[in-house]
């Protein structure tokens, strides 16, 4: 029987018709009496989620570290690709190196530490190079780290018109680059750079490997100086990079005016010259008379020599006509090596491998080699030549005169090599002329010549507290 609801009366009819709109519903349990946590769940809950937590921090700190060692590293990058970038640049317009602590001269000097100095653009008239560049390095205030410091000098001037620093975090204990030698040059010459300037053509690559405090991001830069070429120091004859001749000069103008070829160095300039330049080696080859040829490799190292024109100036007495009377005057091209800095003393200028060949290359004999004192030997200035055979002084034999060379070499006034103790060895590998005092209003009356039969190595050292300058030639038979 269904139960039907009638108002408040409850009746039992065999059917109950449709429900009253009216007529009330009885009550449902809410569903809220099921809301909350059982024990169970809290403890779940409680264990697992410092574990979510934690992972999740320890992921974020991950990040975070990362984050700081990629700046940190791209840091360090962009420090390595400015260094790099002025570097090799630097490195391959180089036309002489230094890796000393300071140098003359210096960019810059008295700023920081030098790790290395740079030299380019030769100004052939003054001998003075146009660029000077110096890395530095300089404490960084409040800190253990170092800069590294770019200062540029142009124009012949020491006076910074540009400082780059090229990284902010090097290590105090920074070492300077390493030069190595082309494989011809002995290494002891490129070890020299950490005293000296080098010529660049020696130098085959110069190595900076560059550290940091932390050392997390260490670096090595390498760059080779476009002035490097290989040449071969030994053998004769040997193989030419520069071509020249020889010239006579006017006849009669000096008792062998038509037998001294004197050697035309104009050639010697550019690329030739910084192969030749500090210690390295110009492999020249000299046409002679009769299809014969001179050659030889010439080193020049110490002060600064440029090829020049005789008379190398007013008072030389080589190359002149002093009081009218001409001494091998005429002289074409640039038969002069010349100092080109006063006070850059000395000088040294090497003639190694010498050989005369003749037109069918079979070595010739009974040739002489000569030299010559191209300047002026004053007070406290000397000109010497050493060489693997014996020297002769060779008598200017000038009318008048006194012999052999004059007051060239602090001749006491009267005639004999007993009688000019400045002028020593003759007949010995080496002849020295000391200058001296005694000219007459400071006018040299003679010059200090030289002859070696068939050397193979002549070598001439210039001590001018001026200016010196020499020649060098063949006494052809």
């Amino acid at each position: 029987m269904k139960k039907c609801w009638s108002g408040r009366v409850l009746s039992f009819p065999d059917d109950c018709g449709p429900s009253h709109p009216n007529t009330p519903r009885p009550p449902s349990r809410s569903n809220n009496a099921r809301d909350g946590f059982t024990l169970v769940e809290l403890l779940i809950v409680v264990t697992v989620l410092p574990l979510i937590v934690g992972a999740i921090s320890l992921g974020l700190i991950s990040v975070f570290s990362l984050q700081s060692g990629v700046s940190t590293r791209l840091s360090h990058t962009s420090d390595a690709q400015v260094v790099s970038a002025n570097y090799q640049k630097d490195i391959q317009g180089a036309s002489y190196v230094t890796t000393a602590a300071s140098s003359t001269p210096q960019c810059g000097f008295g700023t920081g530490t030098q790790l290395m100095g740079l030299e380019s653009d030769l100004n052939s008239v003054t001998g003075v190079f146009l660029t000077t560049i110096s890395y530095v390095l300089v404490p960084i205030a409040g800190s253990t780290a170092h800069s590294l410091v770019r200062l540029y000098c142009t124009a012949g001037s020491l006076a910074p018109v540009s400082t780059t620093t090229l990284a902010y975090d090097i290590a105090g204990s920074q070492s300077p680059p390493t030069a190595t030698c082309v494989k011809s040059i002995n290494q002891s010459v490129c070890d020299a750079s950490a005293q000296q300037w080098i010529s660049a053509q020696n130098v085959s690559q110069i190595v900076f490997p560059v550290t940091d405090p932390s050392n997390n991001f260490p670096y090595s830069l390498v760059a080779s100086p476009v002035a490097s070429a290989s040449s071969t120091a030994t053998g004769s004859p040997v193989s030419s990079s520069s071509n020249s001749t020889c010239s006579f000069a006017t006849p009669g103008s000096g008792t062998y005016s038509t037998s001294i070829c004197f050697v035309d160095f104009s050639s010697v300039k550019g690329a030739a010259l910084l192969a030749a330049q500090g210690g390295g080696c110009l492999e020249m080859s000299v046409a002679l008379p009769n299809n014969f040829t001179l050659y030889f490799c010439l080193s020049l190292s110490g002060g600064t020599i440029l090829p020049w024109y005789l008379p190398t100036y007013p008072q030389a007495f080589l190359g002149n006509a002093i009081g009218g009377v001409p001494f091998y005057t005429g002289i074409p091209g640039d038969p002069a090596l010349y100092q080109r800095v006063q006070g850059s003393d000395p000088s040294v200028v090497t003639f190694s491998n010498i050989s005369v060949v003749s037109p069918t290359g079979v070595l010739a004999t009974g040739w002489e080699a000569i030299s010559a004192d191209a300047e002026s030997t004053d007070a406290g200035e000397s000109i010497s030549w050493s060489a693997n055979t014996p020297l002769t002084v060779i008598p200017n034999l000038q009318t008048g005169q006194i012999q052999p060379v004059g007051n060239a070499c602090q001749n006491d006034g009267t005639s004999g090599l007993n009688h000019t103790p400045g002028l020593t060895g003759s007949g010995t590998t080496t002849v020295t002329c000391a200058g001296g005092n005694s000219e007459t209003g400071g006018q040299k009356t003679g010059s200090a010549m030289v002859g070696a039969l068939a050397p193979t190595t002549m070598t001439v050292t210039l001590h001018g507290t001026g200016l010196q300058a020499m020649t060098f030639g063949m006494l052809l038979p």
